[in-house]
C-alpha cells in the first residue's frame, strides 16, 4: 500500500490582500497549511526544523529524568573506542532531577486567587452610592451617635464602630469589604472553570515545561456542549512563526502536529467516505517513512490504523461593513455588507446612506493531513478572545511563554545545568576507576628486627610468623637489642595510631 511518495514542495503564503470571501476557501487555507509544512518539515539533508526541535527537547527532558546517554562519558573514557578493561557502573547520578523537583515544587508554592472587579456602568453606580453612603455615615457619626443616645433608636445603617475614620480607611474598606454579587459570580466561574479543567494538574507539567525546555503552552477553546476548555501543549510538538517576544505574542500562526487514530477523522469531518480514509492511510504510512517517526512503532496496526494532523490556527484581517440607511423620521439604521459592497458615488452623495466599515484582526483554524493535498477543517474560528474589550484585535487558540528566549533561540534552566551534570558524572566515573586501581595498604616487617626472638617455646619465629600474628592480634613481636645488648637498628615498631590512621584512609577511599 505504501506507493505514495511524499514530497513537500517550496510554498509561500497566500496574500493577505484578498477578499474576505477569498480567506474562507478551502484552497486559501490549504496553502496557508502547507507554506507551515514547508517551514517546518522541510529536510535539509537528513534534519528538518521541527525534528531538530524535538530531539533537542527530548535530550533535555531525559536530562531532567536522570536518564540521559552514556554514549558521549564511554568516548571520553575509551582508549580507541577500547572499553574492554573498565568494569564501571555507567548508571547517571541522578543530580538534575533532585534540583529539577526544588525548582518546579518551589513554582507550585506560589499560590495566587482570582479577584473581579467590575467596571461595567451599573457596577460602577452601584459602588458609588456605597461608597456615598459610607461617606454620610462617617460625616454624620458624631450627630447619630447623640441620636441614639437620647431616643434610643438606632439611625446607623452599619455598625459604627467599623466605619472608617479617613479617605484612607475608607479606599480600604472599598477594597476588602464591598464585593457586589456580580464579582462573586465571576470569581466562581473562574474557579469552577479551573476546577473542571483540572488547571493544577496542567500548571504543574506548565511549571516543569518552564523548567526543563525553557517553553511552556497551553491551549484555550470553546467546545459546543463543553463550554471553556483548557488543554496542556507539548512544546515540542508546537510549531509557530518566529518571533524574538517571549511572550509570543507577535505571532501571526500557530500549529500543533498531533498523530491519531483514523477514526478520528470522522469526528473532525463527518463527510469522509472510505475511500478518502484509504487514501489518508496511504499518505501517513509514506509520512513515517519518510521522517522515520514511527521507529518507537514497529508495528503494522500504527502504520495502518493512524495518521499525522497539523491543528493550526492562521491570524488574517476582516473588514466588518455596514449600509446605514437614514429613515425619514431622522433615524438610522445599520445592514451588514460583505467586504465587496462598493455603492457609487453618485449614491451616497444623495445622502440616503452612508457606507461604515472597520478592519478587525481575526483567526482562522484549520486541520490538515501531514504531507498532503488534504484539508479537513478551515473556518474563522468562533469564540474568539479579545483583551480588554478591544474588538480590533484578538487571541490565538494557544498561549505561551519562554523567559529566557533571545533572538529566536528558547534558553532553559536544565540547558545551562548540563555541563555541571556532566562534569559530576565524569568525576563519578573516574573514581570509579580510581578506586578500582587502589592497593591495599601493605605490612612491611624487618626480618633483623624478629631476629632472635625467643617466644618461650623453643619454636622458631620467622617473618611468615610475624604476619600470622599481626593479622590475627595486630601486634607484632620483635627486639630493640640484640643478644649482644647492642642496639637493634632493624627493629620493627607499629603502634596503634599508625593502625587507626591507616583504618581512616580506607574509609575515606
Amino acid at each position: 500500500m505504501r506507493d505514495v511518495k511524499i514530497d513537500i514542495a517550496s510554498t509561500g503564503f497566500p496574500s493577505q490582500f484578498v477578499s474576505d470571501a477569498e480567506k474562507a476557501t478551502y484552497e486559501f487555507g490549504l496553502q496557508i497549511g502547507q507554506a507551515i509544512q514547508y517551514e517546518w518539515f522541510k529536510k535539509d539533508g537528513n534534519q528538518c526544523r521541527y525534528y531538530n526541535q524535538w530531539r533537542d527537547f527530548h535530550r533535555l527532558r531525559l536530562y531532567a529524568r536522570g536518564e540521559q546517554s552514556i554514549a558521549k562519558y564511554k568516548n571520553e573514557l575509551a582508549i580507541d573506542g577500547d572499553l574492554s578493561y573498565l568494569n564501571l557502573d555507567w548508571t547517571p547520578v541522578p543530580i538534575l532531577p533532585k534540583f529539577v523537583d526544588i525548582v518546579v515544587n518551589g513554582m507550585q508554592d506560589r499560590e495566587f486567587k482570582v479577584k473581579a472587579y467590575a467596571q461595567d456602568a451599573l457596577s460602577q453606580a452601584k459602588r458609588s452610592k456605597y461608597q456615598d453612603m459610607i461617606e454620610g455615615q462617617m460625616a454624620a457619626k458624631d450627630i447619630l451617635t447623640t441620636i441614639q443616645e437620647q431616643t434610643g433608636v438606632d439611625p446607623f445603617i452599619m455598625d459604627p464602630d467599623e466605619l472608617p475614620a479617613s479617605d484612607e480607611e475608607l479606599s480600604l474598606y472599598m477594597n476588602l469589604n464591598y464585593k457586589p454579587a456580580i464579582e462573586i459570580a465571576e470569581e466562581e466561574a473562574i474557579d469552577t472553570m479551573f476546577s473542571e479543567n483540572h488547571y493544577n494538574d496542567i500548571r504543574k507539567q506548565l511549571d516543569y515545561d518552564s523548567t526543563v525546555v525553557g517553553m511552556a503552552v497551553a491551549k484555550h477553546e470553546f467546545l459546543p456542549g463543553s463550554g471553556v476548555q483548557i488543554s496542556y501543549v507539548d512544546p515540542a510538538n508546537v510549531v509557530y512563526s518566529y518571533t524574538e517576544d517571549p511572550h509570543f505574542k507577535d505571532c501571526f500562526y500557530w500549529g500543533e502536529i498531533k498523530t491519531l487514530p483514523i477514526s478520528e477523522l470522522m469526528k473532525i469531518d463527518p463527510t469522509l467516505s472510505r475511500e478518502d480514509l484509504e487514501e489518508i492511510s496511504k499518505y501517513s504510512q509514506s509520512w513515517y517513512d519518510y521522517y522515520n517517526v514511527a521507529q518507537f512503532y514497529e508495528n503494522d496496526i500504527f502504520y495502518r490504523d493512524t495518521c499525522t494532523l497539523m491543528y493550526f490556527n492562521y491570524k488574517t484581517t476582516k473588514k466588518m461593513v455596514y449600509k446605514k440607511r437614514i429613515l425619514e423620521g431622522g433615524g438610522s439604521k445599520m445592514i451588514e455588507k460583505d467586504d465587496n459592497f462598493n455603492p457609487p458615488s453618485e449614491m451616497l452623495e444623495e445622502g440616503n446612506f452612508e457606507k461604515i466599515e472597520k478592519t478587525i484582526d481575526v483567526w482562522y483554524d484549520g486541520v490538515m493531513v501531514m504531507g498532503t493535498n488534504i484539508i479537513l477543517k478551515w473556518e474563522l474560528a468562533k469564540n474568539m478572545v479579545r483583551p480588554k474589550s478591544s474588538s480590533q484585535h484578538a487571541l490565538p487558540n494557544y498561549v505561551a511563554v519562554a523567559p529566557r528566549m533571545y533572538k529566536g533561540v528558547i534558553e532553559s534552566l536544565v540547558r545551562r545545568m548540563i555541563p555541571f551534570a556532566d562534569l559530576i558524572q565524569m568525576t563519578h566515573l573516574k573514581l570509579q576507576q580510581v578506586i578500582a586501581r587502589v592497593v591495599p595498604d601493605g605490612v612491611y616487617i624487618d626480618a633483623d628486627g624478629i631476629n632472635e626472638v625467643d617466644l618461650g617455646t623453643g619454636a622458631s619465629y620467622d617473618p611468615s610468623d610475624a604476619l600470622r600474628l599481626y593479622f590475627q592480634t595486630g601486634s607484632v613481636v620483635g627486639r630493640s637489642y640484640t643478644q649482644e645488648g647492642e642496639y637493634n637498628q632493624g627493629k620493627y615498631q607499629y603502634s596503634s595510631l599508625q593502625a587507626i590512621q591507616a583504618l581512616l584512609r580506607r574509609k575515606c577511599l
